[in-house]
């Protein structure tokens, strides 16, 4: 009995490379044939489409983007001819605050900054460039009208998180304030105002939050907490979050 146990443990130790070898044959013919034919923002092993729409991997290729050298996200963004952007002065006013490279940006053709001229670190730029752009979609879908700028409280400001004594991603020119959207047909929808509004703009809003939870790494909305009553947070800082 003691040789028939034996020899079933041998037989079985020599299957066992065998077993692995075909695993990974299978593993590999899977991620040959998912590469191919799944589009590619969905996949996190591949770099950021620009022009992409949003995917299940946006926002980990756009964080790969964001460790990646300066002058790949410069190529990227200088890549898009609709986007009215271009290189920022240096800027180190005082202590950590301020920058030494980012976008000075306007707008793109899929809507306008007001005010124009915000200052971005360059993967908050990119994200941006895609999120300007999937919620023209969205507006056309719940709203039926595209978006025709985004109103905002900016992106630049060398203070603290509230309430602690934590730079705000702000500081870096990485995180940025929307507080609401003006539509071409002229339409107004304010995150203050609509957040609880209409069913329409409810739905428009939220919408508007998914598709930032997306490709950011930060969306704060006003379900998170008073302070952010009346506009959406986002930024490219070390932290995730959505709400």
């Amino acid at each position: 009995m003691f040789r028939r146990s034996y020899y079933r443990v041998k037989r079985s130790i020599k299957r066992t490379p065998l077993r692995w070898l075909v695993f990974l044959l299978l593993l590999i013919a899977a991620m040959f044939v998912t590469d191919r034919y799944v589009a590619h923002q969905h996949l996190p092993w591949r770099p950021l489409d620009i022009t992409a729409p949003t995917g299940f991997a946006t926002d980990i290729q756009l964080t790969r983007l964001a460790l990646s050298p300066a002058s790949r996200c410069a190529r990227m963004i200088e890549s898009v001819t609709d986007y009215q952007t271009r290189v920022a002065e240096p800027h180190r006013p005082q202590g950590s605050c301020g920058w030494d490279i980012a976008r000075n940006i306007d707008g793109s053709e899929a809507a306008d900054l007001k005010p124009t001229d915000v200052t971005m670190q360059c993967p908050l730029a990119v994200g941006m460039y895609i999120w300007m752009r999937e919620m023209d979609k969205v507006a056309m879908e719940h709203l039926g009208t595209g978006v025709k700028s985004i109103q905002h409280y900016g992106a630049y400001s060398c203070r603290p998180i509230a309430g602690t004594s934590t730079p705000s991603e702000h500081s870096y020119a990485n995180a940025f304030d929307i507080s609401g959207f003006v539509l071409d047909d002229g339409r107004v929808v304010s995150v203050l105002k609509d957040w609880n509004g209409s069913p329409e703009r409810r739905k428009f809003l939220r919408a508007a939050r998914r598709q930032a939870c997306k490709i950011f790494r930060v969306t704060l909305s006003p379900d998170y907490n008073d302070a952010h009553a009346d506009h959406f947070h986002i930024d490219m800082g070390p932290s995730s979050s959505c709400r």
